[in-house]
């Protein structure tokens, strides 16, 4: 009897410890790089879809080593972006935490970079002296044509700035923006 109660105790330790816990408002779920969640999770909103409102998407760096949702919505106004992808240095590698803003389909907080009518992704990292990971590469992917497709959005309307300019915070230097196009929706 000791040797289950033993057990059952350092399992639930176990699930505890494996447990990510609750997400602030600016991070409503995440999708993880592994398992059988489908990025289709993506267009189950807490409000209606506007379909017909987005028209482009922006994808930048958070210039950070590390990070999640809730780290870059520290600020007054919150998280700026709809997604954040991880890169395994405060979230999981791949995993993609959707933002209130994308939930309440709101627009993005990025007014110097992202228009009104654009779904904005972030990834973790400085691609500016690295490059996003493998699994980032796979997720962004993954992501950016589920909403191509969803809101029928064409690859040049997928808006990739490689430097920063007039404020611009873009993917960086050293983001693989050939691959990624190749891989897009056209």
């Amino acid at each position: 009897m000791t040797c289950l109660f033993g057990m059952l105790l350092s399992t639930g330790a176990l699930l505890k410890v494996l447990d990510p816990g609750p997400l602030t408002q600016d991070a409503s779920s995440s999708l993880f790089a592994i398992g059988d969640q489908t990025i289709d999770r993506v267009f189950e909103t807490n409000v209606p879809m506007r379909a017909a409102h987005w028209k482009s998407i922006y994808i930048h760096q958070s210039l950070t080593s590390d990070g999640d949702a809730i780290s870059l919505g520290r600020g007054k106004a919150g998280l700026p972006d709809h997604f954040v992808i991880g890169n395994g240095s405060g979230c999981a590698d791949g995993e993609i935490q959707i933002g209130r803003r994308w939930s309440q389909q709101l627009p993005a907080g990025l007014s110097e970079a992202a228009r009104a009518d654009s779904i904005s992704i972030c990834l973790i990292g400085d691609f500016n002296h690295n490059h996003p990971t493998a699994t980032q590469e796979a997720r962004l992917a993954q992501l950016v044509t589920a909403l191509q497709h969803q809101f029928r959005i064409s690859s040049e309307h997928v808006l990739l700035v490689t430097r920063r300019n007039a404020g611009v915070l873009g993917a960086g230097t050293n983001f693989p923006v050939a691959e990624l196009r190749s891989q897009l929706i056209p």
